[in-house]
């Protein structure tokens, strides 16, 4: 199966066995004829196999994605599903953020379900009430971790529609990384870099119980990138408009190399 080189589909298999603490995942990939339903409806019996891998590996609440986003911003309508809401309400709005985003659209392949681990968040955020954690993104490339930073700066957060009066302050501590901190996810991103080559970031994010979970991957050139970092290779909307794109690199992976649930 061809997928996207961002796919979690492609990076997963890769750094799941690694000794990182990640969360348990499981996939349910989409056929074709299926994927292009899901620009206007979300099929039944799609909704029925991501139930089935909740209702047999998982308990709620958990974390839902496509390979390739997660639509974050909308949370508790998209990528936070704990049973409240309809389950296909939730699949489809991520069918439909990943239908707009990034002005072409993502060519998402599959639902992933991930065990929900409590973050150790500060305030909420957004639209869709999401908790702001502690994230860093680390960037790697052929066996070298490059450089890291904080993920929530300050321009990405103060457009949000409601925050609390201290969220300033909050973010600072949020952001502050520490020596113990840098030391360890420096150790973490080069065990991803002896594994996956090529230029890559990768996200972490503080549980509420201290430890930081490798929460996601990336293709470097398609990840937000500082621009006053010298590694920032990020490639811009005008030049995905007009030159090659980076996510149109599509590769074969081995849907066997993770846990998939099919029709029965």
């Amino acid at each position: 199966m061809k997928v996207s080189k961002d796919s979690l589909l492609n990076w997963y298999p890769e750094i799941k066995d690694l000794n990182i603490p990640q969360a348990k995942t499981g996939c349910v990939v989409l056929s074709q004829s299926e994927y292009e339903t899901t620009f206007e409806a979300m099929p039944k019996e799609v909704t029925k196999r991501v139930q089935r891998l909740v209702n047999k590996h998982f308990k709620l609440s958990v974390f839902i994605r496509t390979d390739l986003s997660s639509a974050k911003f909308d949370w508790d309508k998209s990528c936070f599903y704990d049973g409240v809401n309809p389950l296909w309400k939730h699949l489809l709005r991520l069918a439909e953020f990943n239908h707009v985003a990034d002005i072409m659209g993502l060519p998402f392949r599959a639902f992933v379900v991930r065990e929900f681990i409590p973050m150790d968040w500060h305030f909420l955020a957004f639209y869709g009430n999401m908790p702001v954690s502690p994230e860093r993104r680390y960037y790697i490339e052929n066996g070298n971790v490059l450089c890291h930073h904080p993920y929530w700066i300050e321009d990405a957060i103060k457009k949000s529609p409601a925050l609390p009066d201290n969220w300033q302050e909050l973010s600072k501590e949020i952001n502050t990384e520490t020596l113990e901190e840098v030391v360890l996810l420096t150790g973490y991103a080069s065990e991803v870099a002896q594994v996956l080559k090529g230029f890559w970031s990768v996200d972490f994010c503080r549980a509420k119980d201290g430890r930081w979970i490798l929460i996601d991957m990336a293709t470097g050139e398609r990840s937000w990138h500082p621009d006053s970092c010298p590694n920032n290779r990020t490639i811009k909307h005008d030049y995905i408009m007009n030159g090659p794109r980076v996510l149109d690199e599509f590769i074969e992976v081995d849907e066997g190399l993770i846990k998939v649930e099919y029709n029965e």
